[in-house]
């Protein structure tokens, strides 16, 4: 009997990390100003009617609506006063190995509308998660972390099943199958932390480096060492959002051994200090 061939875990060595996550009871004037969500993160909404803009799409708010908000979206929202929302929300990153963003290169709707069926078990999973992660209890993190990967996974599940006719909202892009561009990004994100130069990237790619330049720029839009700055950032901004280590090691983290070297070129990217930045952040779907 012949083996079975082994097929990769996408989500092997993921762990999650919890932003936030409550049932908000919306008073009448609430909303949500519009801002750049450093997170990725699921609002549903329960109660209530409203709207949620991410980007440049307002779509409607309706109870049963699950809106996928993807870290780096613009996200603005309100309701009506005569009805108002009461969302539960959650805010999270699911990092694989620590570092790689584990659902950068998903493609998800940004709202989905449930089915009266799928509603009563996606409401429980949510308020499994909103009541562990407020348990004092010294084992409720893990048991919260469980809970939010469930409540993930319930949703990635529905992104999978839904027609087409209940799905809405821009695609988040795709890095493509294949091609050479998404294997040579994905290396990226596994050397991250090491130095990194155009012709490293060739060899990767098994080309010449004039040649692999061209390519990248072909498949992407961009060049190689464009994009290599800007996963840097982007993973620093994941890193600072996430927790309270100093900037020096998130710098050595995304293969900034001078710290100096990193905050120029963050604040050229964010316009604003990695220190700034990090204190800058706040909750948007908190009261």
């Amino acid at each position: 009997m012949a083996d079975r061939p082994i097929v990769a875990d996408p989500w092997e060595g993921v762990s999650a990390q919890i932003v936030h996550a409550d049932l908000y009871p919306c008073g009448p004037a609430w909303r949500i100003e519009r801002a750049i969500c450093p997170y990725d993160g699921y609002f549903y909404i329960w109660k209530g009617r409203g709207w949620v803009e991410v980007d440049d799409e307002r779509l409607d708010a309706l109870p049963g609506d699950l809106f996928i908000i993807r870290r780096g979206r613009a996200v603005a929202a309100g309701h009506d006063q005569k009805h108002p929302m009461m969302p539960l929300s959650t805010g999270f990153h699911l990092l694989r190995n620590g570092r790689v963003d584990a659902i950068r290169h998903l493609a998800l709707p940004t709202r989905l509308r449930l089915r009266p069926d799928d509603i009563t078990s996606f409401h429980g999973l949510f308020m499994e998660l909103v009541s562990s992660h407020h348990d004092p209890q010294p084992t409720a993190r893990l048991t919260a972390a469980g809970a939010l990967l469930r409540l993930v996974a319930a949703g990635l599940r529905l992104v999978h099943e839904l027609p087409a006719e209940r799905k809405s909202g821009v695609l988040a892009p795709l890095v493509g199958d294949d091609t050479m561009a998404a294997r040579v990004q994905s290396w990226i994100d596994e050397h991250l932390a090491d130095r990194i130069t155009l012709a490293t990237l060739a060899r990767v790619a098994k080309l010449t480096p004039t040649h692999f330049a061209a390519a990248f720029r072909k498949q992407t839009g961009i060049s190689p060492m464009h994009f290599v700055r800007c996963r840097r950032v982007e993973v620093s901004r994941t890193l600072l959002a996430a927790g309270d280590r100093p900037v020096e090691e998130v710098a050595r983290a995304v293969g900034y051994p001078d710290p100096f070297h990193f905050s120029r070129v963050f604040r050229q990217h964010v316009q604003v200090s990695p220190s700034d930045y990090r204190d800058s952040i706040k909750y948007p779907f908190q009261s």
